[in-house]
């Protein structure tokens, strides 16, 4: 196989068993592409052929026209390598933003490296931090966790190609300031086991164990200066949940007993009963809420619409240049939307209005049109109830668990891909929430990233969370097929499912 490369045709060695796409990806191509694990969801992987045009595949005739398709554009997860293909990869911008705010240095710096995003941020004495994120340069390896550490099982190159992926990122945020900082790296425990080069394979199946410690400073290879690495907490509930809750408790002065909420990728759960006893779950929510695998999903950014209203014209985004992509949020709230308007079922099923915006919805082949090309589809509508149903699901065994109910819990803090675009009053009408608990809920941001820029500069914080493990009982729902099986598909409807039994 050949790929030419800035007009260059370059011979690839290849897997003739492994997908197109992952054949690219493990030569470098598609770092930072928001990818959705082979699954034909995203379009993310489009190759146009020079030679060996393959012919055009299901997944090929959804996301190009008969001319494309003549031309020899290809979903690259949709085919397989072969010795006679010349191809070319079309160059991709990674989806990133920045947000200076400060003409003075920085003073510390934190990282928070996430399964779909990388954000990092700076802390300056006079103004707020500079924050910034980019898409993992991991996503050719699959969009979720257990895709990646099963790429990176596979051989020891795969391992250091991850790991290195990761270094290079965290290289850029550490050595940003000329000058070394104070400096916390936070993380799911995956990322932060990759990272440290760690043993991965107890988080990637059964007995489920750590593959060593964090909660220290650590030297980093070919990074001129040590990180503060908060402690993982379980196998499913890592650095980023101990940073979060630094900042909760230390910084926010969080009022016990409370819900916090971490949900992109992966959702964890933490209930605070008081300050020395935590109990905490995570679950798999997949890449949905992060734009990942939706037809026209984006991560948020400027021209993504992040929510929906009705208005005179109909259904509208809330970005005037809208650019036709879609936030996880915005993609939620539409659901939301559709929901009110009467155009879908609690189950997702799409129906046509029998009120006065009849005509104002376009509804009719099990999809929403919006005009412009763009449309929801009733697949992009599985990945949300999926998300809902994990999510409602969690909470459930969390209350079961602790013999607690969501009555008993006067407040609510939301962080990650919730706690900083979407609505409340979205989540209520999907059935994240029960109806009427929006009062108790709380947007608290980024949580993972306040936490590392205090934890980069407070020795005090660093004190109070290398405590944190001896405070927290884990949960682990990944562990309790049993409950998993029985109970998610009973969550698969945007309604709030009252918990289970307790035994």
């Amino acid at each position: 196989m050949h790929v030419l490369d800035d007009n260059v045709q370059k011979k690839l060695n290849f897997d003739p068993a492994a997908t197109l796409s992952r054949s690219l990806f493990e030569h470098g191509f598609f770092a930072g592409v928001p990818l959705c694990s082979g699954i034909g969801l995203c379009g993310g992987c489009r190759v146009i052929f020079h030679r060996g045009v393959p012919e055009p595949s299901d997944r090929d005739h959804e996301y190009f026209g008969p001319r494309e398709l003549s031309l020899g554009h290809r979903l690259a997860c949709a085919h397989f390598p072969d010795a006679d293909m010349v191809l070319e990869v079309p160059q991709q911008s990674r989806p990133g933003r920045f947000e200076w705010q400060s003409s003075t240095a920085p003073l510390a710096a934190g990282g928070d490296l996430g399964t779909t995003s990388i954000k990092w941020g700076f802390y300056h004495d006079r103004s707020g931090p500079s924050t910034g994120s980019v898409l993992n340069p991991q996503m050719g390896a699959g969009s979720e966790v257990m895709s990646r550490l099963a790429y990176a099982m596979e051989s020891p190159g795969h391992f250091r190609q991850l790991q290195d992926l990761l270094l290079q990122e965290v290289k850029s945020i550490l050595e940003f300031s000329r000058e070394s900082i104070p400096a916390c790296i936070t993380g799911n425990p995956a990322m932060i086991h990759l990272l440290l080069g760690l043993n991965i394979s107890g988080l990637a199946g059964h007995p489920y164990h750590l593959g060593g410690p964090a909660g220290d400073f650590f030297t980093l290879p070919g990074i001129r200066q040590e990180a503060f690495i908060p402690p993982l907490i379980s196998p499913f509930v890592g650095a980023d949940i101990s940073s979060g809750l630094t900042c909760l408790i230390l910084q926010q002065k969080a009022t016990f007993p409370f819900l916090f909420f971490d949900l992109g990728t992966n959702g964890e759960m933490v209930l605070g009963l008081g300050p020395d006893e935590y109990f905490c779950t995570s679950v798999a929510l997949g890449p949905a809420l992060e734009g990942v695998g939706l037809r026209f999903g984006s991560a948020f950014g400027d021209r993504v619409a992040s929510g929906f209203d009705f208005t005179q014209k109909g259904i509208q985004p809330d970005t005037a240049a809208w650019n036709g992509l879609v936030s996880g949020s915005g993609y939620l709230s539409l659901a939301s939307l559709l929901l009110r308007l009467g155009c879908m079922d609690d189950k997702g099923s799409f129906k046509r209005p029998e009120t006065r915006v009849a005509d104002k919805v376009q509804v009719q082949d099990n999809r929403v049109g919006l005009g412009d090309g763009f449309f929801l589809g009733g697949r992009d509508v599985e990945e949300m109830l999926k998300v809902k149903a994990a999510f409602t699901l969690g909470l459930d065994y969390l209350f079961r668990k602790t013999s607690m109910s969501m009555d008993q819990v006067p407040r609510i803090y939301m962080a990650g891909a919730l706690g900083e675009h979407f609505r409340l009053q979205d989540l209520e009408e999907l059935g994240f929430l029960p109806r009427g608990a929006s009062h108790k809920c709380r947007l608290a941001g980024n949580t993972s990233m306040k936490g590392a820029l205090m934890l980069a500069r407070d020795q005090e914080a660093r004190n109070w969370v290398q405590k944190l493990p001896q405070r927290m009982h884990s949960l682990p729902l990944a562990e309790d097929r049993d409950f998993f099986n029985a109970g998610f598909f009973r969550h698969m409807r945007f309604q709030f499912t009252p918990a289970s039994d307790k035994d």
